[in-house]
């Protein structure tokens, strides 16, 4: 966050930067290179949309590959992929404002020597950055305590988080050709076994639901603090500066693939809870009075749990009749 009374009095500034990880691999072996650059969107929109009524303004993107991606003009496919992702990152009709979402600048690099990929030539990793404002009379003004309630948003599946241990647990590698690698697979699964009406490889291609518009929404009428549920799972909800507990007792049903995941991971809940999203793509806490009008406004969402009296940050989660703890970030 940045302050600048002389060039934008009314606003803050808020930039985020993140990549979309090792599901790249996903879309190399499948071919479809299409969704990932909506992911490499999403995984900054959705940190910039905690802060809830902003304004993305700016996004720039960095795509690092080996010589297929370039001689086969794969990054057109990533890029057209961002510039879906950015239409629904435009805030400013909610808003009522001028800032709108543009592409700034942005780099590909053919950088060979530097990266690797069971396919021959196809590596490639996909970073953005995206720069918005916020009117500092809408920032942070929602000072969470005990008796607000937590809204889960409904995630649209994996999301860009965890997929190292997506792969490793649900496929069998017969398509890795780097045996330091190929030992490490332990699934059973290849990417077009059917599962859950699709197959294995396309759901995990399924693109990170971006929560820009519907934070947006939300916030310019009711006053909310916003957590984006990435990689850490629920203790990202520790990431609050006031010493609460915020127990979840109502999650939302995972979609199928984090069963799926579990059943052959043998993960604890635990670990599940605390690696992936489990279905909840993004949090907002806010006063009980206004929970069910946050409802009619956020589709495919509910009230999860509340928020109790704690002497520190800390998060708990009741599931098959046990208190799981989550502590630090």
């Amino acid at each position: 966050m940045f302050e600048n009374n002389e060039v934008f009095p009314r606003h803050y500034l808020a930039s985020t930067i993140d990549g979309v990880g090792t599901k790249s691999i996903i879309a190399e072996l499948m071919d479809e290179y299409g969704t990932i650059g909506i992911d490499c969107v999403a995984v900054n929109a959705n940190d910039l949309a905690t802060l809830g009524a902003v304004s993305p303004f700016l996004f720039m993107d960095c795509i690092l590959c080996q010589p297929e991606i370039l001689e086969k003009a794969i990054t057109g496919d990533i890029v057209r992929g961002m510039s879906k992702g950015l239409e629904q990152c435009n805030a400013s009709n909610i808003l009522r404002n001028s800032i709108k979402i543009n592409f700034g600048k942005g780099e590909t690099a053919s950088v060979d020597e530097l990266l690797s990929s069971p396919k021959r030539g196809y590596a490639f990793e996909a970073f953005g950055s995206m720069v918005g404002f916020i009117l500092k009379n809408k920032f942070a003004k929602h000072k969470i305590m005990a008796g607000d309630k937590i809204i889960a948003l409904k995630s649209s599946g994996a999301h860009s988080n965890g997929y190292t241990d997506l792969r490793r647990h649900l496929l069998k590698g017969d398509f890795e050709t780097r045996q330091e690698y190929k030992r490490l697979y332990k699934g059973r699964f290849s990417l077009h076994d059917r599962f859950d009406g699709s197959t294995i490889g396309k759901i995990l291609l399924e693109p990170t639901k971006i929560y820009i518009q519907t934070m947006a929404k939300i916030s310019k009428n009711f006053d909310v603090a916003g957590f984006n549920n990435t990689g850490y799972g629920l203790k990202n909800l520790n990431r609050a500066k006031e010493n609460v507990e915020f127990r979840i007792n109502k999650p939302l049903k995972p979609q199928p693939i984090f069963e799926l995941m579990q059943k052959e991971s043998g993960f604890t809940d635990e670990h599940m809870y605390s690696t992936f999203n489990m279905g909840m793509g993004f949090f907002v806490v806010c006063d009980k009075k206004d929970a069910d009008d946050i409802l009619n406004i956020a589709k495919e969402a509910d009230v999860v749990g509340e928020v109790r009296k704690s002497n520190k940050a800390i998060t708990i989660l009741e599931k098959n009749s046990k208190k799981i703890m989550f502590e630090g970030y």
